[in-house]
C-alpha cells in the first residue's frame, strides 16, 4: 500500500472536498433544497474517509470543512451566483452521489463523470421554445382567453424565453423578469389595439411560466426542515421576484395608458 506524505495527505482531503461541493453545487443551482444539498456533501465525504464533516449553505453560498481519518484537514468555500431550475440534472446529480457513496470509485472516475454531466445537453432550444408558448397559450386560455389571446400570449412566451436564454450573462435574474414582464404587457396591449379582446389574460397566462411557486415550496420545505436562514432567504428572493413582475406590468400600463391592458 502507497504510504501518504503530509503533502498527499492535504491534497486527497481537498479533492475529496472539492468534488462533493462540484455535486453540491450542482444541485443548489439547479432547484436542490438546503438540507439535501449539505446532506448529500457529508455522504460523499464521509464515503472517501472523512470522520468529521461540517457544511453550512444558504442560497447564495456553501461553506464546508472535512477531517479525515489520518487528521488531514480542508475547509472550503463556493459562492452560487445564480439558481435556476433543473430537474433532469438534479436527478442525475442525486444519482451520481449515491454511485459514488455505494461503490466509492476513484477520484479520477468521479471527476469525469462530473464533467460528462456539465457537458451533457437537456433538451434542444427549440423544444424549450415550444414549452414555453404553449404554457402561455395554454394559461391564457385556462384564464378566460380565446385563440386570438392563446395565439398573443404564445408569442410572449416566445420573446420571454428569447429574454431569458439569450440575455447577456450579466443581467441577472430581477432584470429579466422586469423585461419579460413588460414585453408580455406591451403585446397584450397591441393585441387590445389590434382587434380587441382580454389583455389581461394574455398578461397572466405568459406570466404564469415566471411565477416562482417551485421556489416558494422549496423555500417553505426548507424553514419545515429547521434552516430557516435559507429558507427566509429563499422566499425573500421568490417575493422579490413576483413583485419584479407586477413592476414590469405597471411599466408597460404606465407607457401604454393603462386602458388596453
Amino acid at each position: 500500500m502507497e504510504i501518504l506524505t503530509t503533502t498527499s495527505k492535504e491534497v486527497y482531503a481537498d479533492d475529496v472536498l472539492r468534488l462533493a461541493l462540484d455535486v453540491g453545487e450542482g444541485m443548489l443551482k439547479n432547484g436542490g433544497e438546503v438540507a439535501r444539498v449539505e446532506d448529500t456533501i457529508e455522504r460523499i465525504c464521509h464515503a472517501y474517509g472523512a470522520v468529521h464533516v461540517e457544511v453550512f449553505t444558504i442560497i447564495s453560498v456553501i461553506h464546508a470543512s472535512v477531517r479525515m481519518d489520518d487528521d488531514s484537514y480542508s475547509s472550503q468555500m463556493r459562492r452560487v451566483k445564480s439558481t435556476g431550475m433543473n430537474f433532469s440534472l438534479l436527478e442525475d446529480l442525486n444519482a451520481l452521489s449515491r454511485e459514488v457513496c455505494r461503490d466509492v470509485p476513484s477520484l479520477t472516475y468521479f471527476d469525469e463523470r462530473i464533467l460528462a454531466l456539465r457537458q451533457k445537453k437537456y433538451g434542444s432550444p427549440l423544444i424549450s421554445l415550444l414549452a414555453w408558448a404553449l404554457a402561455a397559450a395554454s394559461f391564457a386560455v385556462f384564464f378566460g382567453g380565446g385563440v386570438w389571446e392563446g395565439l398573443w400570449a404564445a408569442l410572449a412566451g416566445v420573446a420571454m424565453f428569447c429574454i431569458d436564454t439569450y440575455a447577456p450573462r450579466r443581467v441577472n435574474t430581477i432584470a429579466k423578469h422586469v423585461t419579460s414582464s413588460f414585453v408580455a404587457a406591451i403585446l397584450a396591449a397591441i393585441s387590445v389595439l389590434l382587434r380587441g379582446g382580454e389583455g389581461s389574460v394574455i398578461v397572466m397566462g405568459s406570466l404564469m411560466i415566471l411565477v416562482p411557486g417551485v421556489s416558494i415550496g422549496t423555500a417553505m420545505r426548507d424553514i419545515f426542515c429547521g434552516d430557516l436562514l435559507a429558507g427566509t432567504l429563499r422566499l425573500l428572493q421568490a417575493c422579490l421576484s413576483a413583485l419584479m413582475l407586477a413592476f414590469g406590468y405597471m411599466l408597460a400600463a404606465s407607457l401604454m395608458g393603462g386602458g388596453a391592458i
